[in-house]
């Protein structure tokens, strides 16, 4: 199974629960990278296009890249009013896009899943000289009470394939040998406000995610409700992030 697969049926919470990105990022994307109208951008699995709905406000030229067919679909139907904006079937191992043709590459939420030295040898190809590559994630602030500390106490819990998944495996080494060394790391403060239903959806959006199937999907429930109600004002509670941005060149 390919890690794209990991999110067969879970595309449309995908879009709906996942955190969004501040409008910070893309002025910092602009003020470092010199992004603007004339810029040829691709995000590189880019799922459902929530780093690009950001990204295609700066008026470039945008191609996501997403092995997932599903996820493409989403995109499709949210970005097809743009003649700007091509939806492409590709990995980040192989884009199918010319040698030399774009200026930014962006990684949303995905990094952790590409093959890290065939995607850098992508990159590589792709990139026009002097180009930049934007590896971003929304990153769950850890901390000893609240609302962040109820959820990722759950998650533990009742997902065994948490651990193993997503960017809290990512050794910063990995970053390192990518960019050769040769990256600036930004942070910006981000939060995601939800109400109960939102909440589990978040939950559910996630390719750990236990399934009403699993005979303690109940009890997860339960418990997440009960953390929701302790934690809520006028019915939603705020999951606080940092928006992490690696920042670099590839050699």
């Amino acid at each position: 199974m390919g890690n794209w697969e990991r999110f067969n049926k879970r595309s449309d919470k995908y879009e709906k629960y996942r955190p969004r990105y501040p409008d910070e990022l893309l002025e910092l994307l602009k003020k470092e990278t010199g992004l603007n109208t004339s810029s040829e951008v691709a995000d590189v699995g880019s799922g459902t296009g929530i780093l690009s709905e950001l990204i295609i406000r700066a008026g470039c030229k945008l191609f996501c890249v997403e092995p997932n067919e599903e996820m493409r679909r989403v995109a499709f139907q949210k970005f097809e009013r743009f003649e700007n904006c091509e939806i492409i079937d590709g990995t980040a191992e192989r884009t199918t896009l010319p040698d030399a043709s774009v200026d930014i590459i962006v990684v949303g939420q995905a990094f952790h899943w590409f093959d890290p030295l065939e995607s850098r040898r992508e990159f590589g190809r792709i990139l026009k000289q002097g180009g930049y590559v934007a590896l971003v994630w929304n990153t769950r602030i850890e901390v000893t009470e609240g609302m962040n500390f109820e959820y990722e106490r759950m998650v533990k819990k009742y997902s065994p394939g948490y651990r193993e998944s997503g960017s809290r495996t990512l050794e910063r080494g990995s970053i390192d040998r990518f960019f050769n060394g040769n990256y600036r790391l930004f942070k910006l403060t981000n939060g995601q406000t939800l109400d109960l239903e939102g909440l589990m959806g978040r939950y559910l959006s996630s390719s750990y995610a236990i399934d009403e199937k699993n005979a303690n999907f109940n009890y997860l429930k339960s418990d997440l409700s009960r953390a929701f109600s302790k934690f809520e004002k006028d019915g939603h509670v705020t999951l606080k992030y940092e928006t992490e941005v690696f920042l670099g060149g590839i050699d």
